[in-house]
């Protein structure tokens, strides 16, 4: 995908998807797995970034769309839409929608500029949940912080309760 030469420095690994016209990607480390979309059951008066609930191998995962968690507006689900299911220790039964899933782009650690002020997660909105943009050979990869993305679930549900 990117073409990495690993003539040293330390290398990470992020699963890539795009929101629109733009790459984002998540460290592989934080991840559990990929899924195809699965049925959602609506949520009842639950904020716009909650899509619902899926159950995969019995389990029950709450589902949130990174769009509006980024600032963007929401969009249908689709056939190249991916279900990412985050590791229990970032976000217990959480799992994460994609419009595309993409590929494992593995960047050297000089290939990542990290945001100014990105290490402040009390911001509100896109900026408190991405980190860092990634310099590929084709394209800009913005780096999302899987943490933060669990962090803002509390968030979202203190606001729609006020």
């Amino acid at each position: 995908m990117n073409n990495l030469v690993t003539t040293g420095g330390a290398v990470r690994s992020f699963f890539t998807f795009r929101l629109g016209q733009r790459l984002h990607g998540i460290e592989v480390l934080h991840v559990r797995e990929i899924s195809p979309l699965l049925p959602m059951t609506v949520v009842p008066q639950a904020p716009a970034a909650v899509r619902g609930l899926v159950n995969l191998r019995s389990r029950i995962f709450l589902v949130l769309d990174l769009r509006p968690l980024l600032g963007l507006p929401t969009a249908d689900c689709t056939d190249t839409g991916r279900l990412v299911i985050l590791k229990p220790e970032i976000g217990q039964d959480l799992g994460i929608l994609v419009e595309q899933g993409g590929d494992i782009a593995h960047v050297r650690t000089d290939q990542i500029e990290p945001l100014t002020g990105a290490g402040d997660s009390s911001g509100e909105g896109a900026s408190s949940l991405v980190v860092g943009v990634c310099k590929l050979e084709a394209e800009l990869m913005i780096l999302v912080d899987p943490r933060r993305i669990a962090e803002s679930v509390t968030t979202l549900f203190e606001r729609a309760s006020h």
